[in-house]
This record gives structure tokens, sequence and C-alpha cells, in this order.
């Protein structure tokens, strides 16, 4: 009977050719499978933390309204290809999140502040 070896250089030893076909499945097993769920995972990591990231500037924004007492604002908003519009908010004890599926809620601050402590919560469980 007649095997195949070849010379495996990191491990410094022959290698037959059932086990380097062994190698080569698991090589394309790593390739094809495991690399494509890290991708897909970190992906998915990188929306959670997008997501605490805004919920936290939100958290300070309310904080920093609250402290200062502000019952109106004057704010510039992004309306698109980094183009920005002055807007007047005449009442801000009322404001609207993003809660999901493109709805939007309608809170007080306090409201907003228990929400977002709830979905941080939700996130890290």
């Amino acid at each position: 009977m007649y095997f195949l070896t070849c010379f495996c250089p990191v491990v410094g030893f022959e290698m037959d050719s059932g086990r380097l076909e062994k190698v080569e499945r698991f090589e394309e097993f790593v390739d094809c499978g495991l690399k494509p769920d890290l991708v897909h995972a970190i992906a998915e990591r990188d929306k959670v933390f997008e997501q605490q990231k805004t919920f936290s500037e939100l958290r300070r924004n309310i904080e920093n309204l609250e402290k200062n007492s502000a019952t109106s604002l004057r704010t510039s908003v992004n309306i698109g290809s980094e183009v920005y519009m002055q807007a007047d908010v005449p009442d801000t004890w009322h404001i609207f999140v993003d809660v999901g599926l493109g709805f939007h809620a309608e809170f007080t601050w306090s409201e907003a502040l228990n929400y977002i402590s709830a979905r941080q919560q939700g996130k890290r469980s």
C-alpha cells in the first residue's frame, strides 16, 4: 500500500494523506463556517455598541436639559447628506424616542430615562 506524505514545517513531522485531508477539511470548515459566523457576530456586537452609545448620549442630553431647566431649545438638525437645518423646539418636556421597528414613542424626561435604563439592562442580560 502506498501513502502520500508531506512534511509539515510548523509541527516538524510528516503527514500522511489521510491526516492531510483532515487538516484541509478543518481549514475549509474554519474558512467557510466559522469565519463568516465571526464576521456576523462582530457586526451584531457593533450594532449593540452603537445603540448603547446612542442611549448614553440621549441620557446625557436629557440630564443636561433637566440641569439647565430648559423649556425651549434651538438646535441644528441633520436632514441628510450632512445638510443641516435650524430647528426651534418650543416645548422640551416631551421627546420622541425611537423604540424600534420604525416606531417612535412620546416620553417625558423621566419616562425616557426609565426607558433607557430598561433597554440598557435588557441588552446586558
